[in-house]
């Protein structure tokens, strides 16, 4: 069994979180893949002007490669035994963590936990991943940052 494992490589967490999958990856005895989701790639190609969308897309290719870096360090945390692989995925998180989804046998997905405005206005990548996808979802409390 494979399961996927959703990391925001903007959180302070990401660590926690990737322990908390080798954890779940480990009594399930599966194999754990880590997916990043990069929404602003997808974002740069919405850019109408295309000398300032060449410009965008030239510096993010400088960010993606720190996240590619990031994620490659992620999945050295996950012992040996259990390494699947790091997936690069870009679009909007819901879509390309429902898309692929389907490749597992269960996805593990961390939370905020966000509440009141902050639920309204940045809505659950979670939430939205649940009532969408057709695979087991294990909901993961990600760590309180300050």
């Amino acid at each position: 069994m494979r399961v996927l494992l959703a990391v925001d490589l903007h959180h302070e967490g990401r660590e926690a979180v990737v322990q908390e999958g080798v954890r779940w990856a480990t009594a399930l005895g599966a194999t754990l893949d880590l997916a990043f989701a990069d929404e602003y790639d997808y974002s740069a190609y919405l850019i109408r002007d295309a000398k300032i969308r060449q410009l965008v897309v030239a510096e993010w290719e400088e960010i993606k490669q720190g996240h590619h870096d990031e994620l490659a360090r992620l999945a050295s945390l996950v012992p040996e035994s259990i390494r699947g692989e790091g997936r690069y995925l870009s679009g909007r998180a819901r879509e390309a963590l429902t898309e692929v989804s389907s490749e597992y046998g269960a996805l593990l997905i961390a939370t905020h936990g966000r509440k009141g405005l902050g639920h309204f206005f940045l809505g659950s990548v979670a939430e939205a991943v649940i009532r969408n996808v057709m695979v087991p979802v294990i909901v993961l409390r990600l760590p309180a940052t300050d």
